[in-house]
């Protein structure tokens, strides 16, 4: 569950890193370039998934505890994705093995 989560978290912050329009960002799959070009669209998206994963935050810990802990995985995972989406060290086929071995151990074995 908390998987699913921050995976909501992180693609709503990358939404939301898309959408700027000081950063250059290097042309990628079809996906990231239609956000690019569609900045006010990509920032919409970005608020309505931020916006849903505040909220689910909130439900699994509590009003004030998830709304800390929302903060606090935002400013991470905004910190990530500033630091190393330029160095292009997040390939999404590495993210995805990530993203299944964190469901494995959450559901298996925790």
């Amino acid at each position: 569950m908390y998987t699913l989560l921050l995976l909501f978290i992180f693609t709503g912050s990358f939404f939301w890193y898309c959408s700027s329009a000081k950063v250059p960002i290097k042309p990628g799959s079809s996906f990231v370039i239609a956000l690019i070009q569609n900045k006010s669209r990509a920032r919409l998206l970005a608020m309505a998934v931020l916006g849903l994963s505040w909220l689910w935050t909130m439900y699994l810990q509590g009003a004030l505890s998830g709304t800390l802990a929302f903060g606090a995985y935002t400013m991470g995972f905004f910190s990530l994705i500033v630091l190393l989406w330029p160095y292009r060290y997040f390939q999404w086929k590495q993210l995805t093995v990530i993203l299944l071995l964190s469901l494995f151990f959450e559901l298996f074995v925790f």
